[in-house]
């Protein structure tokens, strides 16, 4: 039966169908000896696939993608990348096994300092999706600061403003005590919070991510530890609150 050749390769390497595209496009693709071009399809039965300078195998060609999603605890200290030479403390040694021996990647990056709920996959589509502003996707960051934040200043934050150069604004501001707030982003900016807070005079001591969508970091996980989300759990993540 045929396929669409980049939803072959998506399943196979476990990238999102975009990159599959450019893969195409840029020439990296044969079939059968000739070059694919964008649109073609492909019968993983019958058909030679090379890619790059790679034949793939017949058993390869009709193995099934079968989508991995983990719920990570990412720790204080731990830089998000894959291979960065310079980072001395990466996520891989968090990485769950069966993660590691696929093509995986993070969903919703956390600076070096902030710790909580991080997302790992080896669906690039999925990780495209809820990366993506059309999304609407909320995440929750809980935010220890170095004093009490004044109830007037909640409409500003919200309102937000320019730093340097770049807009920021929060979605949603909620005072948990004297010292905590609950800040909601609908699309994160680089180190959005620390420096909005920041341009109110504020210093961010904490931060830590606790939920995305509907989906909250479960509470028996210590910094490090990981567990694979159920379909149910994963569904979660697209839901809207009421």
């Amino acid at each position: 039966m045929e396929e669409r050749l980049q939803k072959v390769l998506a399943r196979i390497y476990g990238i999102s169908r975009r990159h599959a595209e450019e893969m195409i496009a840029g020439g990296e693709v044969c079939i059968n000896g000739d070059v694919a071009q964008l649109g073609c399809k492909v019968d993983c039965e019958k058909d030679t696939l090379v890619v790059g300078h790679r034949k793939l195998s017949p058993q390869l060609l009709q193995v099934q993608f079968t989508q991995e999603v983990w719920m990570l605890f990412k720790p204080k200290g731990v830089t998000c990348t894959h291979d960065d030479p310079f980072a001395k403390n990466t996520l891989l040694p968090y990485v769950p096994k069966s993660l590691r021996r696929q093509k995986w990647v993070f969903v919703g990056r956390l600076d070096r300092d902030s710790e909580g709920l991080l997302l790992l996959t080896n669906d690039g589509d999925f990780a495209n999706k809820v990366a993506h502003p059309s999304s609407g996707i909320e995440k929750v960051y809980r935010v220890h600061l170095d004093k009490a934040l004044e109830p007037n200043l909640i409409q500003g934050l919200k309102t937000g403003r320019e730093c340097q150069g770049e807009f920021l604004q929060f979605k949603e501001v909620k005072i948990v005590n004297s010292h905590k707030i609950d800040v909601t982003l609908q699309q994160g900016k680089k180190r959005e919070i620390r420096r909005l807070l920041f341009s109110f005079g504020y210093e961010v001591l904490k931060l830590k991510r606790w939920k995305i969508g509907e989906l909250v970091l479960d509470k028996k996980l210590m910094p490090g530890q990981s567990r694979r989300l159920s379909v149910k759990e994963i569904n979660l993540i697209f839901e809207k609150k009421c």
